[in-house]
């Protein structure tokens, strides 16, 4: 399971960022994180209801990620692809 505020510069490690603020973003969206998994070459399924226990508050949703390789690698990838992501969605604008 993937959750956007892995992603989220905003956020703190303690807060649930799993990446270096070099690999993270600004609010990133549930569609721009399956779009950057699917980039990545997962095969995914997004769950718009899902809400994280530790942010109950939050319906951000999750992406289901099918894999064999371990979640830290899974997260990295999806990382870099994001990056690409937010970056083509600022020059569509």
């Amino acid at each position: 399971m993937i959750w956007p505020f892995f992603f989220d510069s905003k956020l703190s490690r303690s807060e649930g960022r799993r990446v270096p603020r070099a690999l993270s973003v600004k609010a990133p969206s549930l569609g721009e994180v399956a779009e950057a998994a699917r980039r990545a070459g997962y095969r995914v399924e997004v769950d718009e209801k899902a809400k994280h226990p530790a942010h109950w508050f939050d319906y951000t949703g999750r992406v289901l990620v099918y894999t064999e390789e371990r979640k830290t690698e899974v997260i990295r990838k999806i990382a870099g692809e994001l990056l690409k992501v937010k970056s083509a969605g600022k020059k569509r604008r």
